[in-house]
């Protein structure tokens, strides 16, 4: 993505962990510390007013990508800026400031709700801790944003307990808007909920972006939802992009292999549209370990469209091709070939 009128900017990021890993076995076994590089090397750029889904397995580093975006935790490498300002750079009041502007909604709607605590509570704190100390004030804000999510307004009574996970998740959705935002980080918001809430929650979120040019950057594994809500698609892979370019691209013209795997295992495409997919895009096996990263192209085991060089050397930097779609492959000829039909017709 080009960085041409940024306004969250992600440049050359990476994050390394260093975790404990056992070594031999018996009264021989020792453990000691490796480095885990969960992010490699990532560039991203997202534009005011933009939805940007950021694809791919458990373990592709995509959430770990998010924290670092919530400034959660802080890249080993690179720099992270909205509008210009380091996130990692700032503290005190001005990280107080750029935190309001960046919010997170998180996975697990029931687990990220303190049991104890009313909806009320819930939603009002972060106003309380910004200053809202009146409680009549709050009560009002509290019951504004309930509105705006379509809970009505005797849900500030309720404990969690007695929400439904729809509920639950308007309620985390509330609580992100309380200090007027401009970023929403998203990490799967729909995939702890049934498939009827789960549009529900995808449609409430489109409407809140309209109504207040909310910024959206949406983790998730799931394909179908990228194509209900979202600008542009990054596909991560171990830790590194492999392709980015608009849904509409992407989704009718996948030019990595690993992507095209993620679009047919979408469940909603329909026979027809997945007769037009060539047999190239199903693989076997797991990801190698982020723990003994491969030196060549980290997708050639699992790839269909492997060659030697792919064994031999690592996988080249994204290379933009046709309709603007950036691939990580090289094999990208003859990705480039095989997508030079749509491949996925959208659903209307």
């Amino acid at each position: 993505m080009s960085g041409r009128d940024a306004f969250f900017e992600i440049s050359n990021v990476s994050k390394v962990f260093n975790v404990k890993r056992r070594r031999g076995k018996g009264w021989l076994a020792r453990t000691e510390k490796v480095p885990l590089r969960a992010v490699d090397k990532v560039d991203l750029s997202v534009r005011q007013g933009q939805t940007v889904a950021i694809v791919g397995e458990s373990g592709s580093g995509k959430s770990t990508l998010a924290n670092m975006m919530a400034r959660v935790t802080l890249p080993t490498e690179g720099r992270i800026t909205l509008e210009g300002e380091d996130l990692a750079a700032a503290s005190g009041a001005r990280l107080r400031t750029l935190r309001r502007r960046i919010q997170m909604v998180f996975q697990d709607p029931g687990s990220s709700l303190n049991p104890r605590q009313t909806v009320e509570d819930i939603i009002g704190l972060p106003l309380r801790l910004d200053g809202m100390r009146n409680r009549r004030e709050r009560l009002a804000r509290v019951k504004a944003l309930l509105e705006a999510v379509h809970l009505p307004p005797d849900t500030v009574l309720r404990s969690p307990s007695s929400l439904s996970g729809g509920q639950k998740q308007r309620v985390n959705i509330a609580r992100a808007l309380a200090l007027h935002p401009q970023v929403l980080l998203l990490d799967e918001p729909t995939s702890a909920l049934d498939v009827s809430v789960q549009a529900r929650i995808l449609r409430l979120l489109v409407e809140l972006r309209e109504a207040h040019g909310l910024t959206y950057v949406i983790i998730t594994h799931n394909l179908g939802v990228v194509r209900a809500i979202a600008d542009s698609v990054v596909v991560m892979y171990l830790g590194q992009i492999v392709e980015t370019g608009s849904v509409d691209d992407i989704m009718r013209r996948p030019r990595h292999p690993y992507t095209r795997t993620l679009i047919a295992a979408i469940p909603i495409v329909r026979e027809q549209e997945r007769a037009l997919l060539p047999s190239t895009e199903t693989i076997d096996g797991d990801a190698p370990s982020t723990l003994d990263r491969p030196a060549h192209c980290a997708f050639y085991s699992r790839c269909p469209m492997r060659v030697d060089t792919c064994r031999t050397k690592p996988a080249p930097p994204l290379q933009t091709g046709p309709h603007g779609i950036a691939v990580r492959c090289h094999r990208v000829d003859l990705a480039a070939d095989v997508s030079a039909a749509p491949v996925l017709a959208l659903a209307s």
